[in-house]
């Protein structure tokens, strides 16, 4: 059975769940003032991962720690949020991946075979100026890896013998945290209505605020239901007009696009028309493609369009014009323009009126 700590370190462990559940706690049991400590941890959880998207481990206080996390979920599920379950997934996964990288190789092994089935082997190899201490079966690498968009992450690239990716330590921890960012997603995959206790229900309001205060932070503010076709950056409506005309892109400048539109609001189904006009166009596949960017499938994550920056080194920024000049990101360009048509919008009724 699972020791108190080892629960508490990773409360998503199948183990620590039933350890949980063997406490039998209901809401009315947790308003107890005696477990206050519990909500107020938990709701320090959630409020990590608003403001900062990295929680801490508190592990001085071990049922504390264990207890809150199946509250924060709670708080998580209660508020109902789709960007707040997805990046309070991530907060606890960078937390658990934070102690796992402290741990041995065996315990790292073990959590990658017993908790998420992986077929994994210890070994002890010096190449190319790395040590590797992992090896993993290419199909358990790639349900992980695929997420990644960094080119050491792409199975090419990578050191593969008989089937296994050779990797190291942090390499093995970080595409762990993968698969514990997706079972903690699931956890609070389902908006619940839940009629809360008072201490509870107080806790949960505060979160909502706080989410509230820093979503403009965080999300960079709301967009329109539709795309404004008008607002769209220039290197955005330039790979837009080549996709039209039956232009091949490269990948960067096609991801820039798909994950544009998916923010700015385009339906799926939208964007899979579009792409109906490339040559090598195949429907299952792209809808693949892109609602993997969607966040649909794969790791779950919902991608943003690359920086100005970024599209620069491609080769993938076209004719930009002055407020290019002020902009970092896609995005903030085309919440610029939508706030400039909102106002004249706004003054041509005026002017009707």
């Amino acid at each position: 059975m699972i020791s108190e700590r080892e629960a508490a370190k990773y409360p998503f462990l199948g183990d620590a769940v039933k350890l949980v559940d063997v406490l039998n706690l209901t809401l009315e049991d947790l308003s107890d003032p005696s477990h206050a400590a519990v909500l107020d941890r938990a709701e320090d959880r959630v409020s990590r991962a608003i403001i900062r998207g990295e929680a801490d481990a508190q592990l001085s206080d071990t049922i504390t720690e264990l207890l809150s996390f199946p509250v924060s979920n709670m708080y998580v599920m209660v508020l109902g949020e789709d960007f707040l379950k997805r990046r309070y997934a991530l907060s606890e996964a960078v937390r658990a991946s934070g102690i796992l990288l402290e741990e041995n190789d065996d315990r790292i092994a073990k959590m990658g075979r017993v908790e998420f089935d992986w077929t994994l082997r210890l070994v002890r190899e010096h190449m190319d100026g790395r040590q590797f201490s992992f090896e993993l079966y290419f199909k358990d690498y790639l349900r992980n890896a695929s997420a990644f968009r960094e080119p050491k992450w792409k199975l090419v690239n990578r050191l593969v013998r008989d089937g296994y990716v050779l990797l190291t330590r942090p390499e093995a921890v970080r595409l762990l945290q993968e698969e514990i960012q997706r079972k903690i997603a699931r956890f609070v995959a389902k908006s619940q209505k839940i009629n809360l206790p008072e201490p509870l229900q107080e806790r949960a309001d505060r979160l909502s605020k706080l989410l509230d205060e820093n979503r403009s932070r965080l999300t960079g503010g709301e967009l329109p239901k539709k795309v404004l076709m008008e607002a769209i950056p220039p290197c955005i409506n330039y790979a837009l007009e080549g996709l039209m005309a039956g232009r091949r892109a490269g990948h960067m400048e096609r991801f820039a696009l798909t994950s544009f539109l998916i923010n700015a609001g385009m339906e799926i189904d939208d964007i899979v028309k579009m792409f109906i006009s490339v040559t090598d166009f195949d429907e299952e596949f792209t809808r693949y493609q892109i609602e993997h960017i969607a966040g649909l499938r794969g790791s779950r994550t919902r991608y943003t369009p690359p920086t100005c920056a970024t599209l620069r080194t491609h080769g993938v920024c076209h004719n930009p014009d002055r407020l290019c000049e002020h902009v970092k990101h896609p995005l903030s360009y085309y919440r610029i323009k939508v706030r400039d048509h909102e106002r004249e919008e706004a003054e041509r009724q005026e002017r009707q009126q």
